[in-house]
């Protein structure tokens, strides 16, 4: 403050958000404030940011909107004034051909019988604190906020859908059918010892495969150029999802996506960047499904809805739509208004930590 000088201060935004830092700031109609990747800010803990005084103010985001959270959509909307028009959505640049199209193949992962039961416990103890809540007056996202061992229940029961045991095995049986030398494949894991089963089968089995994750041995940066130039199959966790391009991924198999639908936006338009001699991707996508013997069992349907959510979009959007014909017949088994389902989801601000 008080200095004279035109000064450039760049911050991450857990910084940023920090009352100090705030106070620190030299407010006022000379300030430009440009916050990247602006959806984050909306959370409770970093909206503390939206106290700063800027005269102008730009934040950028490809996926601005919060999920499920509209009060946190509607501070950041109403510090950076609005989105700006014309909005330029992922299918429209996959029309206009500036991504490229892709085809789409989810593939169904039957939970064990321990898994589904599991889920059903949790189920009945989330169930039972939102209910109490709701006759309080208390809306989830305020749950969310005051109840730490609502917030745990609800990843764990999570963890089940992404962890589910039959998805290494499904990683490898897709590999082995649908790949070929040369091509490139990225494998979305988890956590690190899913990635390490799936690594693990691949290389005793003689492919080409590598690992991707923060506290990987090696160089990351090495690791992609490998990939780029050789292909391969690349097995990774969550630091693929923003700020890295490779646009020569031919393919994509997700074996644990959140139901924040920013992440498989964010996957999906990771394996559509144009690159030279690639016409088409193709994604594949682990689909969680209830017990067989549980399908009269009306929890069974909030799993549907979980995975149903990213698939049907996933599916309009690819040059096979048909490829959800199946998916919207168990919807309406289940009396779920698909329609209403893929525009669903909602924000865990914990996730992008993990």
């Amino acid at each position: 403050k008080g200095s004279g000088q035109s000064k450039i201060t760049i911050a991450i935004m857990d910084t940023a958000c920090n009352d100090l830092f705030v106070q620190n700031v030299s407010a006022g109609k000379h300030l430009l404030l440009v916050a990247d990747e602006v959806h984050r800010i909306g959370s409770p803990e970093r909206r503390n940011i939206l106290n700063i005084d800027a005269g102008e103010r730009l934040g950028l985001s490809a996926t601005p909107i919060r999920y499920g959270d509209p009060e946190g959509t509607a501070a950041v909307l109403d510090y950076f004034g609005g989105i700006v028009p014309p909005v330029f959505s992922l299918q429209d640049a996959i029309r206009s051909g500036v991504l490229t199209k892709y085809y789409y193949h989810p593939l169904p992962v039957l939970l064990t019988a321990e898994e589904q039961e599991e889920w059903d416990d949790l189920t009945k103890k989330i169930n039972r604190v939102i209910v109490i809540g709701k006759s309080q007056g208390s809306s989830f996202s305020s749950m969310m906020q005051g109840n730490t061992r609502l917030q745990m229940q609800l990843i764990a029961r999570a963890r089940i859908l992404k962890q589910a045991k039959a998805k290494v095995p499904l990683a490898f049986d897709t590999i082995k059918k649908h790949y070929k030398q040369g091509q490139r494949w990225i494998v979305y894991c988890d956590n690190q010892g899913q990635l390490s089963e799936v690594l693990d089968l691949l290389l005793k089995n003689g492919y080409d495969a590598y690992e991707y994750h923060s506290d990987m041995i090696g160089s990351r940066e090495e690791t992609l150029k490998y990939f780029s130039y050789n292909g391969g199959i690349l097995a990774s966790i969550k630091c693929l999802d923003e700020g890295v391009d490779i646009p020569e991924t031919t393919h994509a198999l997700i074996l644990a996506s959140s139901k924040n639908p920013r992440e498989f936006i964010q996957r999906r338009g990771r394996i559509l960047r144009k690159s030279k001699g690639k016409y088409f991707a193709q994604l594949y996508d682990a689909i969680v499904m209830p017990q067989e013997s549980y399908q009269e069992n009306d929890k069974s349907s909030s799993i549907i809805e979980a995975e149903l959510s990213r698939a049907i979009q996933f599916g309009e959007w690819a040059e096979n739509p048909s490829c959800t014909a199946d998916l919207k017949i168990i919807a309406r088994k289940f009396g779920i208004d698909y329609q209403k389902v893929k525009d669903g989801g909602y924000e865990d601000d914990r996730e992008e930590k993990s």
